[in-house]
């Protein structure tokens, strides 16, 4: 059986404000308060003990600082991969999150789905995110995959075969600032063991 560990990277300066980033943010750092955010959450996974760990990144680079913490703590390295890269939110960049807080049939993308105008839809994501997953299982050791808010939630539905508009309406999948998802399973499918855990935080996210 397999182990699966999803993490969302560490606060940024948009996160703070609360306003959605697009593409042109890749380059953008986390804050000093997502510095100590990544530094616990390398701190817990590394108290689990785990065999065999493999720290993952998106190319964004509040993925890998955050990826690179969590590494530190293991003694391992960081892997960046293509394809877990945030969803690209078109024309919405620069929204404050709040805007977001409609049922999904407000969000369409060209395809029908969830998603931005000018951007990426659910299933767009869900496809490269597939890619990169089954890329580093394949690996093996026990993943720790360090990606988005968004697009781990597309990413959650498509593991556990949930439609991502239902995930929506209720949220189960909105993920904190280093927030854990750890998951069980494999080519026969997955169990959930937690979601979006920030536990590492104590009272001060």
């Amino acid at each position: 059986m397999s182990r699966l560990f999803l993490v969302r990277h560490a606060e940024t300066e948009h996160n703070r404000r609360k306003v959605l980033q697009g593409q042109a943010s890749a380059p953008n750092v986390i804050s000093a308060a997502g510095e100590r955010q990544a530094r616990a959450c390398g701190l817990a996974l590394a108290a689990l003990g785990l065999p065999g760990p493999r720290v993952y990144a998106s190319t964004y680079r509040r993925a890998g600082q955050t990826a690179g913490a969590i590494a530190d703590a293991l003694g391992t390295g960081v892997t960046v991969l293509e394809g877990l890269q945030e969803m690209d939110v078109g024309s919405w960049a620069g929204r404050p999150y709040s805007a977001l807080e409609v049922s999904a049939d407000r969000i369409r993308h060209e395809d029908g789905s969830f998603g931005f105008v000018g951007g990426e839809s659910e299933r767009q994501v869900r496809a490269r995110l597939r890619v990169a997953l089954q890329g580093a299982l394949a690996r093996g050791g026990t993943p720790i995959v360090v990606s988005h808010g968004l697009a781990l939630q597309a990413a959650l539905c498509e593991l556990l075969d949930v439609p991502f508009d239902d995930a929506w309406a209720d949220q189960r999948y909105a993920h904190a600032n280093t927030a854990v998802t750890e998951l069980e399973g494999g080519a026969g499918g997955w169990r959930v063991v937690r979601v979006a855990d920030a536990g590492h935080l104590g009272s001060g996210r």
